[in-house]
């Protein structure tokens, strides 16, 4: 997923959500969320301050990569690839 609109219809599906549902819970109309979802516009920090607390990655959303999880192990990068005295 490599866009801002695919990552934010992502994390709507993986919840089980409907545009209109998500809409509503983010204080807009549907028709923002497709425009959202489609790239047309970006939705605004009160949009998405709202959606996380439907569950909704908004770090991943952002920047594409996942929140991480308490507990979930943190990958170390491979020191081999380091150059040396780091």
């Amino acid at each position: 997923m490599s866009t801002y609109g695919e990552r934010l219809k992502h994390e709507r599906l993986r919840l089980k959500l409907t545009q209109a549902q998500m809409a509503d819970a983010g204080g807009v109309k549907r028709q923002a969320q497709g425009c959202y979802e489609r790239d047309v516009s970006l939705p605004r920090a009160p949009y998405l301050a709202a959606i996380t607390l439907l569950g909704v990655d908004v770090l991943f959303i952002i920047t594409g990569r996942p929140t991480l999880q308490v507990g979930a192990p943190i990958q170390k990068p491979n020191n081999k690839s380091l150059p040396s005295g780091c």
